[in-house]
């Protein structure tokens, strides 16, 4: 497990919203501190050095996950591609 960020806030639609510390991919897998899966981060914004991740949640998240880390799980199945797929030239 590497370490993802801090969760800031909740957004109203329901998504976690995570500084980050580095720039994770879409669809990569957040878990909390106990291996728990959380969600699949659905999109990075913000600045490139502090990034923000919006994590959309798989189910209910309980509001004592704010100020928690997160972490994401190492596999190599999340989306690699950018907006304009595969064949951006």
């Amino acid at each position: 497990m590497k370490r993802l960020g801090t969760v800031e806030n909740l957004s109203y639609d329901g998504s976690v919203l995570v500084r980050a510390a580095f720039a994770p991919a879409p669809g990569t897998r957040v878990l909390d501190k106990r291996n728990k899966f959380l969600g699949r981060v659905a999109k990075v914004f913000g600045p490139v050095k502090e990034p923000f991740a919006s994590v959309r949640p798989d189910g209910k998240v309980p509001l004592t996950i704010l100020g928690s880390d997160v972490y994401v799980g190492e596999e190599h199945n999340a989306k690699q591609e950018g907006r304009r797929g595969r064949r951006s030239h």
